[in-house]
Order: C-alpha cells, then sequence, then structure tokens
C-alpha cells in the first residue's frame, strides 16, 4: 500500500515537472518574442509616475508573460514540497535549486522592468535562471525509469 502512494506521488510529481518543461517553452517564446520585437515604453525617471498597468497596456504580452511566470512559480513550490515530504535528498535539493532559479528569474525580470527595459543584466539573469530550471528538472527525470 505505501509502496502503491509512493509511486503514485512520483507521478504526479513527474506529470507536474512535464507540465513545468510545457510552460517553460511557452514561457522562452513569449520572452523571446519580446525581446525581439516588442516596443517597451520609454518612461525614464518618470517610471513609477505611469505604473505599471500602463506598461501592461503598452506590450499586453508582458501581462502574459508575468502571469505565466507566477503560475510557473507556484507549480515548482508545489514540486519542492512534494519531493521534501519524500526521503529522497537529492530530489529536494535538485527541486529547491529550481525554484530558487525560477525566483530568481522572476526578481531580475521586475527589476528589469523597474530598470525601464534598459539595463540588461537581468535580462542576461532571468535567462540564467530559466537554463538552470531545466537542467535541475533534467536532473531529476533522468533517472525516474529506473527507479520505478
Amino acid at each position: 500500500m505505501q509502496e502503491n502512494r509512493a509511486s503514485a506521488v512520483s507521478k504526479f510529481a513527474v506529470n507536474l515537472i512535464l507540465l513545468e518543461f510545457l510552460l517553460l517553452i511557452i514561457q522562452f517564446i513569449i520572452g523571446m518574442w519580446m525581446n525581439l520585437f516588442a516596443i517597451f515604453p520609454s518612461f525614464g525617471s518618470s517610471f513609477f509616475m505611469y505604473g505599471m498597468m500602463q506598461v501592461m497596456f503598452s506590450v499586453p504580452e508582458l501581462m502574459v508573460h508575468m502571469m505565466l511566470g507566477i503560475f510557473i512559480g507556484l507549480i515548482s513550490l508545489m514540486i519542492l514540497m512534494i519531493f521534501a515530504m519524500g526521503s529522497d535528498y537529492r530530489l529536494s535539493l535538485l527541486s529547491a535549486a529550481a525554484s530558487v532559479s525560477i525566483l530568481t528569474a522572476g526578481i531580475s525580470g521586475l527589476e528589469f522592468m523597474f530598470s525601464g527595459f534598459g539595463d540588461n543584466i537581468f535580462s542576461f539573469i532571468m535567462s540564467l535562471g530559466f537554463i538552470f530550471t531545466v537542467i535541475a528538472y533534467s536532473l531529476i527525470l533522468y533517472p525516474f525509469p529506473n527507479r520505478t
């Protein structure tokens, strides 16, 4: 009975990671689209006066990108909790690394926006967060066929 439950939890976690991969691909495509084709508003020092809503209406795909990022972050926390409740330290550590990478990408995305879309180091950090997340989840999924 306990083994069936552990197997079901593992399959649920794997399905969540596969969903996360799908969402990360969509997130990457939207992010690259904005990076290549979106025209970001240049508010200069008066950015906070106009507010975030003005930016969202100027670049609607940014709103989709941000909402998808929040959803990706929530799913990563679910994956982290599933593995943290288990007994495998390696999987817990890798899922924690993925969650931290997603959080880092999200915070640097906000910093990129608050810099007036001009400080490209934050865009670079977003891409590193994406890469580290994909690596961490890939390392989790790789040995699963041998475990079940």
